[in-house]
């Protein structure tokens, strides 16, 4: 199976944290999480990919998609074979069902009809942790044991970002970001300041500060080590994060141009898009050579997006509204450590 690069919006929250840097030693993880990631997805996405076959909570109907809800709102991880959907009322406060299926969504289980609409998902050691809701918007930490079905309560915490080194979280009692191993596990105070999260990728999370200017920067916090590292300087806009890129989406004489960092290598691919308007708010999936993506139809009001798939080596670029194809040159452009 192919590694799909999930990538999530960092727009859905300016994240306002206290607290001081402190140095964190994870403990490494073990063989079988490792296994386990490569082949299941134990962090919320809106897409996965299994055997060359697409699924994905977006409204879509092609060869080689399914379309498991339609609403693009909605959430969904995947663990030993079960796919794991958290629904989106539409309302901000609507307490949202937690549906355990199978890939073609049959065999509906109901695990919990408390979750908040915008809860991520995560799961951990058989668990599946979530943020629960009540119609006055109190919030409660919950996880479900995925062998006997049983919702237990969580320590106090909302999942941001993480991976399967290390979880980010804010604190429902007093708002303060914290680092801690998986399950939220010795759990210790970090980062200071408003931040936008990114993302985390190996033993670093990736998020951006604003400037009075209203231009951003892009650093990462190493967990281990204590240190931040300055990325990207004078953005104009947010970004994607991904593992292991990062999207950036540059407009110059009404030509979008796609940015794709690679925070391993330092290597920068530039996608020239056209007029095509991507929308930094959605998704952006990279399978092979197809990146999946989402443009901004605001004229469509309220069905205002599209998603579109790009074949990186022919330049097509397809959608399935009007089940038509439009021919997009692709130029990329690769560079070793782009400027800071």
């Amino acid at each position: 199976m192919k590694k799909m690069k999930k990538l999530c919006a960092v727009g859905l929250a300016a994240l306002c944290l206290a607290g001081s840097m402190s140095c964190f030693t994870m403990a490494e993880a073990s063989e079988n999480v490792q296994e386990q990631a490569q082949d299941q997805m134990l962090y919320s996405s809106r897409m996965w990919e299994s055997n060359g076959h697409i699924y994905t909570v977006y409204n879509v109907d092609a060869e080689g998609y399914t379309s498991l809800s339609g609403n693009y709102m909605d959430a969904i991880a995947v663990y030993e074979g079960k796919v794991y959907w958290r629904k989106n009322n539409g309302e901000e406060n609507e307490p949202a069902e937690i549906i355990r299926m199978e890939p073609d969504g049959s065999g509906q289980e109901v695990l919990a009809e408390n979750a908040h609409p915008s809860s991520l998902l995560c799961i951990d050691e058989g668990f599946i942790y979530y943020t629960a809701s009540d119609e006055k918007g109190e919030q409660k930490s919950r996880r479900i044991n995925l062998d006997t079905g049983e919702n237990q309560e969580a320590p106090p915490y909302r999942f941001r970002a993480g991976n399967e080194n290390f979880w980010f979280s804010t604190s429902l009692e007093d708002g303060i970001w914290y680092c801690s191993e998986p399950g939220y596990k010795k759990y210790q105070v970090n980062v200071r300041g408003k931040r936008l999260r990114l993302g985390a990728l190996d033993h670093k999370l990736y998020y951006m500060v604003q400037g009075e200017d209203s231009l951003y920067t892009t650093c990462s916090f190493d967990v281990e080590t204590g240190e931040t590292e300055i990325l990207l300087r004078n953005q104009r806009q947010k970004a994607l994060s991904a593992e292991p890129d990062f999207i950036t989406n540059r407009k110059a004489m009404g030509i979008q141009r796609c940015i794709e960092n690679d925070l391993r290598t330092g290597e920068e691919t530039s996608y020239d898009l056209g007029e095509f308007h991507l929308y930094m708010g959605g998704g952006f999936y990279e399978l092979g050579d197809k990146i999946c993506l989402m443009r901004f139809r605001p004229e469509l009001m309220p069905d205002n997006t599209e998603l579109w798939e790009l074949d990186t080596q022919t330049g097509e670029k397809t959608t399935d509204r009007d089940n038509g194809i439009i021919q997009m040159q692709l130029m990329r452009q690769r560079s070793r450590n782009p400027e800071k």
